[in-house]
């Protein structure tokens, strides 16, 4: 039998360690936490009610997505002209038809590039007919936006080539011939060019006369007048002087009004007459139409409907001139009395705003 008074201190340790059982259980509580259960504690699976918070951001667009992006623009900055330019076919080949960044940069570069070889390229490619018609679109309004020598050179060869040949290709090669004219004669008359289109116009592609001629005219060197007046005067191809007579109505260059004069002075070439005297009221310039009232004081009566068409045409394109008439009509002699009636009619009708 085990005595406790031999151990007094283990006694009451056991008693005491036997309070505090007692008191856990009591209160429901485990006595030992186990691992397992930490554990388990870690990981919680996701709530399907509450949206990611990465899903939950906006949606980044892509630094190219706009064709007209300005960091686009800079980009192609890093690429070779030629590196644009397999771009651009790569892209057609594709069945790209709206390449605005490609076809921008391109443009910028062959404005300052004139003796690129692309041009060369973009000629062969035509003859051999391996591009498709949206991409000749393309590439032929390309060449009027670059507007230089060389473009307006490989525009006219496609066009003498006869290698324009659908109808929407054409429409965009006249759009195209149209940019070579002036926007502003007395700023930029594009006189350099001039010699393009004198060459051309003797291609026997007579769909492209019309577009032709009139950048000749609007461009208005002496050479081109002198070719007009040979085809007016020649008077074989009354398709070509149609078109003559019509393309002269565009000449803006002043340097040509004497000649124009001199030219509505000769009475022995009709045609020529009748185009210089259009030309001169047209011109919206006070020296051409001045020029009129000269020719019209040595006129008999018989051109008095014809003075009556060119000064009202010149009154409405030239406003200033309506002043000069008021001012130097009453002491100007004529000819005929039948001429100045027809003008002082024509120059009351204009101020009435008939």
């Amino acid at each position: 039998m085990v005595s406790f008074k031999k151990y007094p201190g283990t006694l009451l340790l056991l008693l005491l360690l036997g309070v505090v059982i007692c008191s856990i259980n009591l209160w429901g509580l485990p006595l030992f936490s186990t691992r397992t259960d930490h554990v388990k504690s870690t990981f919680q699976p996701p709530d399907p009610t509450v949206k990611s918070l990465v899903n939950a951001k906006q949606a980044v667009p892509e630094k190219f997505s706009n064709p007209l992006n300005e960091d686009r623009k800079q980009d192609f900055s890093l690429l070779s002209t030629e590196a644009i330019w397999k771009n651009l076919l790569a892209g057609f080949q594709d069945g790209k038809k709206v390449q605005i960044g490609l076809e921008n940069a391109l443009i910028e570069r062959l404005r300052t590039e004139p003796d690129n070889a692309i041009y060369k390229e973009l000629l062969s490619l035509f003859r051999q007919g391996s591009l498709a018609g949206f991409a000749q679109q393309v590439l032929v309004s390309l060449l009027g936006e670059v507007g230089n020598y060389k473009s307006a050179e490989t525009l006219m060869s496609l066009v003498n080539e006869t290698l324009l040949e659908e109808a929407d290709v054409k429409l965009a090669a006249f759009d195209a011939i149209s940019k070579f004219s002036p926007e502003l004669w007395y700023e930029n008359p594009n006189t350099e060019l001039a010699p393009v289109f004198e060459a051309a116009w003797q291609t026997e592609n007579a769909d492209f006369w019309p577009s032709i001629a009139n950048v000749m005219a609007s461009i208005g060197t002496p050479a081109t007048l002198d070719i007009f007046v040979e085809t007016l005067a020649d008077n074989t191809h009354a398709e070509r002087v149609a078109v003559v007579k019509q393309a002269m109505t565009n000449i803006v260059n002043p340097a040509l009004i004497p000649k124009l004069a001199d030219l509505l002075e000769n009475p022995s070439f009709k045609n020529v007459q009748l185009a210089s005297g259009n030309a001169l009221a047209n011109m919206g310039e006070i020296g051409a139409a001045s020029a009129l009232l000269d020719w019209s004081a040595g006129v008999d009566a018989g051109k008095a409907e014809l003075v009556k068409q060119w000064f009202e045409t010149a009154m409405n394109t030239t406003p200033e001139f309506i002043g000069f008439l008021e001012t130097n009509l009453p002491a100007q002699k004529f000819s005929s009395p039948e001429i100045k009636q027809a003008i002082s009619l024509v120059l009351k009708d204009i101020k009435n705003g008939v």
